[in-house]
């Protein structure tokens, strides 16, 4: 931490010191009735070397740490330095005032009695000034405490964030390449650009450029991959509908949080049924967050799949994490169609 008497702090110090200076110098003219002249001398000599003194304090200061030391301690190190210092001064004005006046008799009578008053004054402007150092080192220190613990929470955030962005379920790449090995001897052509929709995916969804969010209409244009890859595999059994206002598709969302709810249609949806699953896609805004909802066919009377639920855990975690809001993600189970909601908040600096 730099001299905080520095710069424009210099100035306000020395300010203060000039004021203490001319009132020093009306006391002893006005009150003690000394000349002008020695008044003059008595206050600048007293006052420049206590403010010399604390000044050059600060770096003094800067080996005792307020966070290292017991209350004793820091108060017994603080009265080490402001006696040694008070005396120090007081030895030194002494000399150098007794040796120009000397021949003065008022004013060496007039020092010999206020010393006392003067060593009292002179510890009290150490005091103050000392006091203020620890004050304004001890909240630095707290400052950048402050500082450091923000950049480890948004470092471990930023961390946990991309850990949950990256939890692709490993299958859907495992199924797909086992589609493509399949394809590639009865659909070669087909086999190729299910190739290049997968590679396609896996670079938006893993590529390092990303940032946290993106526009809706980039999000639906990654998941478009995605579900095109899925349809491959399903064929007619899979139908995609989307129902988006084009108003609402440069609003932001979040990178990849829609790929686990299409994962979970599909797995819970086609996969638990012989006949078509149509998976809608819905976007609406209110009270300025975005609403989305995946909703797919499902048979309630159907042996449900047991699964961890790691899909819908890492969008709740992910959306709690961005916007700083619970509640975010809510379910709909009815009778043959199950929905997702997702609620974003939109005008929120990530």
């Amino acid at each position: 931490m730099k001299h905080p008497f520095k710069g424009q702090g210099f100035i306000y110090y020395i300010l203060a010191w000039a004021i203490i200076i001319v009132a020093h110098a009306m006391v002893l003219n006005l009150s003690y009735q000394l000349p002008l002249k020695i008044s003059i001398s008595d206050a600048v000599v007293c006052n420049l070397l206590l403010a010399g003194l604390g000044f050059s304090l600060w770096w003094a200061i800067q080996y005792f740490k307020p966070s290292n030391q017991s209350v004793l301690s820091m108060m017994s190190t603080f009265a080490v330095i402001v006696v040694l210092g008070t005396f120090s001064v007081s030895f030194i004005c002494d000399t150098l005032l007794y040796q120009i006046y000397s021949d003065q008799a008022q004013y060496m009578a007039f020092s010999a009695n206020v010393k006392p008053w003067r060593l009292v004054t002179s510890g009290l402007y150490l005091s103050v000034i000392i006091l203020v150092y620890y004050l304004l080192k001890n909240s630095f220190s707290l400052s950048e405490k402050e500082k450091q613990e923000a950049e480890l929470q948004t470092m471990l955030k930023q961390s946990e964030l991309e850990m949950l962005k990256f939890q692709i379920n490993p299958h859907f790449i495992f199924n797909s390449l086992n589609s493509i090995s399949s394809l590639t001897i009865s659909d070669p052509d087909n086999a190729r650009e299910m190739v290049i929709k997968l590679s396609s995916f896996l670079r938006g969804s893993l590529g390092q450029e990303n940032t946290e969010t993106h526009s809706l209409q980039a999000e639906l244009e990654q998941m478009n991959l995605y579900l095109d890859i899925e349809k491959v595999r399903f064929g007619d059994r899979l139908k995609v509908n989307q129902q988006i206002d084009k108003e609402l598709l440069s609003l932001q969302v979040p990178n990849m949080i829609l790929q686990p709810l299409y994962e979970n249609a599909i797995k819970y949806g086609v996969y638990e049924q012989l006949d078509a699953v149509t998976i809608d896609t819905t976007c609406t805004l209110e009270n300025s967050r975005l609403v989305i909802k995946v909703s797919n066919d499902y048979d309630s009377n159907a042996a449900v799949q047991k699964g961890k639920g790691i899909g819908l855990k890492n969008v709740r975690s992910r959306l709690e994490i961005i916007y700083g809001f619970p509640d975010l993600v809510t379910l709909e189970r009815g009778k043959d169609k199950f929905c997702v909601k997702l609620e974003i908040p939109q005008g929120i600096t990530i």
